[in-house]
């Protein structure tokens, strides 16, 4: 009986987990942007807080080159990235240079060259504790006031991600 009710409780945790809301309604992503610096790969400049995009809204894709959610998400971000509204893009890992760069070769090329996306190396693991993401990818986005406006985790569709950004 106990171990029953046991596997019933975990099971309906499990179900929960699986089936929750990805998006910025209960989360702890930070209402406004953090102070940071990171590593922009194609010219080794810091990146910080001040010295983000000021006009259209702020994305923050963080993502690991070996998670398949985050070659999906991506791949179909480039696929439509003419939807994207007034946006800059800051693709952010912590892996090396070399694997990033691979990745977004194979699965971001059809966004890596566009003038409003970043690819940003977090080689301080600066990104998790201050952004607090709970899973790959997370996708943040921000105002030009710096204020949260949406935030996704894991694979969400991309007509999700499309008006999330175009938020």
């Amino acid at each position: 009986m106990l171990r029953s009710a046991l596997f019933t409780l975990l099971s309906i945790f499990i179900f929960a987990g699986c089936n929750s809301n990805n998006s910025s309604e209960a989360t702890n992503a930070p209402a406004s942007v953090p102070e940071f610096t990171f590593l922009n790969m194609a010219d080794n400049t810091p990146v910080t807080r001040t010295s983000l995009a000021i006009q259209g809204n702020i994305v923050f894709v963080f993502f690991d080159t070996g998670c398949i959610h985050c070659r999906n998400e991506i791949t179909a971000m480039g696929e439509n990235f003419s939807q994207f509204k007034d946006a800059t893009f800051y693709m952010v890992s912590q892996q090396d240079k070399a694997i990033i760069t691979d990745f977004m070769n194979t699965y971001g090329s059809k966004m890596r060259d566009q003038p409003n996306v970043h690819v940003l190396l977090d080689s301080r693991y600066e990104f998790l504790a201050k952004f607090k993401p709970m899973q790959y990818p997370a996708l943040y986005v921000y105002g030009p006031d710096r204020k949260l406006k949406a935030f996704m985790e894991g694979e969400n569709g991309i007509d999700q991600v499309i008006a999330a950004v175009n938020k």
